[in-house]
């Protein structure tokens, strides 16, 4: 992962400090209630997001260096996200810990896929107005297919504090490695290794 202090022209602070009237809009969208959103609420929120575009598209980033994301809310049940993939950008299979999602596709298109062991994966294109969740422990990657960029809308409860990617280590073993929630998530795990199973 590259350094949070090379992030330019966007500012790391302003990648997680959504502005005051984006939280206060982004807050009228999340369902009243105490404890975690459900998977289905999740994907309800993040398509309500995408409907409101004046919220997000001036927030747009497109970089062929690596891919972009803003927070656009977050309290203690739930954080939003607006995730931009260029061309090559992915994020390798990985899960999300504790944390349900629910994404909507935008603009463009992105491939998610799950492992189908003993190998080969399911492959489920993601285009505007299309949905995907998972509850915790729910194991994916997310990589480009089509635009510049391709966005989709994230969003996770309880917010998404962690994350762990899956990688082969140089015997060959599948290691779970966990990150902070916030750090970029770059394709070096398992396509690298055996790419019959991507």
């Amino acid at each position: 992962m590259a350094s949070t202090d090379t992030l330019t022209p966007q500012d790391w602070t302003e990648v997680v400090s959504p502005p005051a009237e984006l939280l206060a809009a982004v807050s009228a969208l999340v369902p009243a209630g105490d404890g975690p959103l459900t998977t289905a609420q999740l994907v309800q929120l993040s398509a309500d997001v995408a409907a409101r575009e004046d919220l997000w598209r001036p927030l747009v980033v497109a970089d062929s260096e690596r891919r972009r994301y803003r927070l656009l809310y977050e309290d203690d049940r739930v954080d939003t996200w607006l995730i931009m993939w260029m061309p090559g950008q992915g994020t390798g299979y990985h899960d999300h810990a504790i944390s349900g999602v629910g994404l909507v596709g935008v603009d463009g298109a992105v491939v998610e896929k799950q492992m189908r062991l003993p190998h080969g994966s399911s492959d489920v294109e993601v285009r505007e107005g299309v949905t995907r969740e998972g509850p915790a422990g729910y194991i994916h990657s997310v990589a480009h297919v089509e635009g510049s960029p391709a966005i989709t809308i994230h969003s996770y409860s309880p917010p998404l504090m962690e994350v762990a990617q899956y990688r082969v280590d140089e015997h060959g073993v599948l290691r779970r490695e966990t990150e902070h929630g916030r750090r970029e998530l770059i394709d070096n795990t398992i396509a690298e290794i055996a790419p019959d199973i991507v």
